[in-house]
């Protein structure tokens, strides 16, 4: 795992590179839910079953895609926040503050890590 840290200049440096990861962690995770209710809906008659495999290799791709896309933001020390979907936390120079970005609202902010 990769233990990088950042102060406040170089987390601001990152967001243009999150706002790309996190476009595309969510457009690949409406496109997967979109796929899998597609296959949910498909009967299981002779003829679904070529588009049913057509669907699951599409969402093959796109759960491949979404692990990458994951692990870009881990090889820049940066983690999603389990409870915020998309909200990117990034670790600061110490070990119990870092900053939190989330693409709906735009602003870098200050957070204090919780100790367990």
């Amino acid at each position: 795992m990769n233990r990088r840290s950042y102060d406040p200049e170089r987390a601001s440096a990152l967001l243009p590179l999150l706002r790309s990861i996190t476009a595309e962690i969510r457009e690949r995770s409406e496109a997967a839910e979109s796929i899998a209710r597609a296959i949910a809906d498909l009967g299981a008659s002779r003829r679904t079953r070529e588009r049913r495999g057509e669907l699951e290799a599409d969402l093959s791709v796109q759960r491949r895609e979404l692990r990458a896309a994951r692990r870009e933001l881990e090889q820049l020390g940066c983690t999603l926040d389990q409870d915020h979907p998309l909200r990117v936390l990034i670790p600061g120079e110490d070990k119990t503050h870092g900053f939190a970005w989330d693409p709906k609202d735009e602003r870098l902010e200050s957070f204090e890590l919780l100790s367990n």
